[in-house]
């Protein structure tokens, strides 16, 4: 015998022992492994976690049947059956061991009997009997699920500190916990769960009143499944029973499985911190504040909102990096300030807000933190601030951010910033700011119903006590009540929409006065107010100019007054606007002559044919001999320009008889007539 061929064959024998002890004995990992006789296609061995089959099992066991029983209907993906179904038959076997194959690997996806969805490496070694040269070939399943979801996480996920970490399998509506870390809830690791129960047990237990609707329908598997399809990524935030942010993060895992991965995170300092200054944002600060307010139900708390006054300016000229600095030191004085301030906040912007002990206040050493001076390069910059204060009420039902804004609401109603640069708020500020902001959002539903209606208030001649013309005045009637023009002119004239008003009088007064003069009724002349916004506009200064120039319309009907800070500032369309009604024969009234600072030089530099004389002077008429003398002088330099003078705001016979003797035109005033609805001003035209 060949000595050599006695060692190569002693040497297989070994090796042939050794592996059959090795499956025999088995491995931690192993879920299952099969020993085959692949020449004779006969299974030898067959070892689960649960069972090993003896001699009499083995014989009523092929290898094919068992792989249609327990192999095949549980690979979940398609595929891997596929190249397992492939790869693994006897054919395939016996090519690969004479190519000088001795070791194959497969991979796929199985659901166990639990319905777990397990990821397992299947190791196949084939080998020589060398009693019978009949290949031989044992496999090895192996779970290597828990390996797989940590290398997959670690290449998906950036941060290793989480709250929770899980696998959601959408098909089979199962949740796999790799990780679990929630307070108040026990959840175990490495354990599969009903989904929907999971997702309820939390809502109950660990989801904040306020964030559960939204949990509900952020975790609902349909919903997810959507967002996913079409984004890919997908998160939501929600808070805690803690009140702390947590953030819900969802990645496709496998997405030809239908296998998300989700990631739970505690976001509360990320998301409740300003980034800028690393005070609180909003959220945050209202959600310490609220904590504070409701754990100390028996001490008394202001809210103080803070706006730095043209900010705006600071980054334009110094730059961003500068407006930063200038925000940074706004916090630190604040945090460091009598106010000790128990929250505080870069709410936006430039504007902050506190939550302080009431008895901290200190108004006179308020108005010092609310000047200060930036130094800039050597380059001194006065900043000021004002401030708004809110006393909260004890047992109130009010928000945190309702606070806020009643703070904020304080801080407009300041009347000079220089001399008290702060305000308290009242509820005189809301109910005044409600009806102003009424006007901005109902003008076009108050139109189209009709609430609002044009008054006329008529102008009488001084001489003859005649009615010589009128003023078209606005009242909105509500279905509430009266709204006064006080209340919503000047909201509309800030806002812009006064030109739609300005447009529908217009109209409305044409409307009424060509009525009129197509049955031969009296008319007279009635003035309509044009606002600044207006003398900007070019549709409104166009449509009045067609009106103007329509043969049909008589121009003895409309005047149009301009009150001072309207042609302060009036741009080069504007004057030619004015001017183009002057040519045409429409008469230009200056309302409110005297209450502002250009009214000289708007004499000298427009053609107006009325001066209205303001209601301030003739109210103090009789007083004394100096304000008798303004008015007679107003009234001699209009004549001298060839101008009339209308007095508004006539209330005595007294003042009547002044203006007729200084020679005033027209008088007007409530002495005379109040404004009077469109019908009653008809009647008395009749």
């Amino acid at each position: 015998m060949d000595k050599s061929l006695s060692i190569d064959t002693g040497h297989h024998e070994k090796l042939y022992q050794e592996r059959m002890n090795f499956l025999l004995t088995g491995e931690k990992d192993r879920v299952c492994s099969i020993y085959i006789d692949v020449t004779d296609n006969k299974m030898l061995a067959l070892i689960t976690r649960k069972h090993k089959y003896n001699d009499n099992e083995l014989n009523n066991i092929s290898v094919r049947c068992w792989l249609n029983k327990y192999i095949y209907p549980n690979i979940s993906d398609g595929y891997n059956l596929e190249e397992f179904k492939k790869g693994f038959t006897r054919k395939a076997l016996l090519e690969e061991f004479e190519k000088g194959e001795r070791n194959i690997q497969f991979y796929h996806s199985y659901y166990d009997e639990n319905g777990n969805l397990k990821l397992y490496k299947v190791r196949v070694s084939l080998i020589e009997n060398p009693y019978n040269g009949h290949i031989e070939a044992y496999a090895v399943w192996k779970d290597r699920t828990l390996k797989y979801i940590d290398k997959e996480i670690s290449r998906i996920l950036y941060n290793n500190d989480y709250i929770g970490i899980g696998i959601i399998d959408i098909c089979k509506g199962n949740l796999y916990m790799r990780a679990a870390h929630f307070e108040g809830m026990e959840v175990e690791e490495q354990k599969s769960y009903v989904y929907d129960d999971i997702v309820k047990q939390m809502s109950e237990i660990r989801i904040a009143n306020e964030s559960k609707e939204q949990f509900l329908k952020c975790t609902a598997l349909d919903y997810l499944n959507d967002n996913m399809n079409i984004a890919g990524v997908y998160s939501f935030n929600v808070y805690n029973i803690k009140n702390k942010v947590e953030r819900y993060s969802y990645h496709w895992f496998d997405k030809k499985k239908g296998i998300i991965l989700v990631v739970i995170e505690d976001m509360t300092k990320e998301l409740e911190t300003d980034s800028v200054t690393g005070a609180l944002n909003r959220e945050g600060f209202v959600h310490k504040a609220e904590n504070i307010i409701k754990n100390n139900p028996d001490k008394d708390f202001a809210l103080l909102y803070f706006n730095i006054q043209k900010f705006k300016a600071i980054n334009d000229l110094y730059g961003y990096a500068a407006g930063d600095t200038v925000l940074h030191q706004a916090v630190n004085i604040l945090q460091i300030s009598f106010l000790k301030p128990l929250a505080i906040s870069r709410i936006e912007a430039d504007r902050f807000v506190v939550l302080v002990d009431k008895n901290n206040l200190d108004f006179e050493k308020l108005t010092s933190i609310l000047h200060r001076v930036y130094d800039k390069d050597g380059m001194k910059v006065d900043i000021y601030v004002r401030c708004g204060i809110y006393y909260i009420p004890k047992d109130t039902d009010l928000s945190v951010s309702d606070m806020c804004d009643r703070a904020k609401l304080a801080k407009l109603y300041i009347p000079n910033q220089y001399v008290q640069p702060y305000a308290i708020f009242n509820e005189d500020m809301k109910y005044d700011y409600e009806q102003r902001s009424l006007a901005l959002i109902q003008l076009d539903d108050a139109i189209k119903n009709s609430e609002i209606k044009v008054f006329y208030q008529p102008i009488y001649d001084a001489k003859t006590k005649q009615i010589a013309s009128a003023e078209a005045l606005v009242r909105w009637v509500s279905p509430k009540g009266v709204i006064l023009p006080g209340k919503f002119i000047p909201a509309l004239e800030e806002s812009g929409h006064i030109t739609k008003l300005d447009t529908y009088v217009h109209k409305s007064v044409r409307r009424f006065m060509e009525n009129r003069y197509k049955n031969g009724k009296k008319i007279v002349r009635v003035a309509v107010n044009l606002s600044r916004m207006d003398l900007m506009d070019g549709e409104i200064m166009d449509l009045i100019i067609d009106d103007v120039k329509d043969e049909h319309y008589s121009k003895q009907m409309v005047n149009y007054e301009v009150t001072e800070s309207a042609y302060a500032n009036v741009s080069g369309k504007g004057t030619n606007f004015l001017k183009q009604l002057h040519d045409n024969g429409v008469k230009l009234l200056i309302d409110d002559f005297g209450s502002g600072m250009s009214s000289f030089s708007t004499l000298r530099d427009y053609n107006f044919d009325v001066i209205k004389l303001d209601m301030g002077f003739v109210q103090k008429l009789g007083e004394n001999k100096k304000y008798n003398n303004i008015v007679m002088s107003i009234i001699e330099l209009a004549h001298r320009l060839d101008m009339k003078v209308v007095a508004e705001g006539v209330e005595t016979k007294e003042q009547a008889d002044y203006l007729k003797e200084y020679g005033c035109d027209y008088l007007q005033g409530f002495y005379f007539s109040k404004p009077l609805p469109e019908e009653e001003f008809a009647k008395l035209l009749d």
